[in-house]
Parts: C-alpha cells; structure tokens; sequence
C-alpha cells in the first residue's frame, strides 16, 4: 500500500487506507465469483489485520449469494470513503476560494 501523503491532516490518510483495504477486498470477492464454478477452487477471504487474502479454513466451496452480499457490502464501504474525501475536498476548496476574494 502506497504510504499516506498527509496533505493538511489525517483524515486524507485514513480515507486513503480504507479506500485501498476496500479496493483490495474488491479484487477477493471479485475472484471468488469469477471462480464459483471451477472444480477444486478454494475460495479466500480478506484479513484486513493482515492485509492479505489467505485460504479459508473451512474449506466450504464458494456461496455465491454470500459472495455477493460481501461485494454488496464492500461496495458501499468503499463508496462511504469517497464520499467523506470528496467532502473534505470540497470544504478545502472553499476555504481556498474565499481566501481569493
């Protein structure tokens, strides 16, 4: 993961770090579904203490309604940061633009 430029504060950091674990996590779940149906494929999940796919345990073959309901989920997480960064910006871009008057 590229390291956070701390712009102004931490907040574009943060946002920067959950949009990645998001992005990331959208590649597993993208891959367990590209891959339902193929013999043998063992399907993986995100650790994000580690921040990185590992095999499940279990073993279980792939519930495709689960998977999507994941990307579901993650699909909004990661659409809740760019949100809160695009507010942040825009509160930026005010305060920039008020200066100039």
């Amino acid at each position: 993961m590229p390291e956070p430029v701390g712009l102004f504060d931490e907040t574009f950091g943060n946002l920067e770090k959950a949009m990645w674990i998001a992005s990331q996590k959208q590649a597993v779940i993208s891959q367990n579904i590209a891959n339902a149906k193929t013999p043998g494929y063992e399907p993986l999940t995100f650790d994000e203490e580690l921040m990185k796919a590992v095999k499940r345990r279990d073993k279980k073959p792939v519930v495709l309604e689960e998977e999507m309901a994941d990307l579901a989920k993650n699909t909004t997480n990661y659409s809740a940061a760019v949100k809160l960064l695009s507010s942040k910006i825009t509160v930026l871009r005010s305060i920039v633009t008020q200066g100039k008057k």
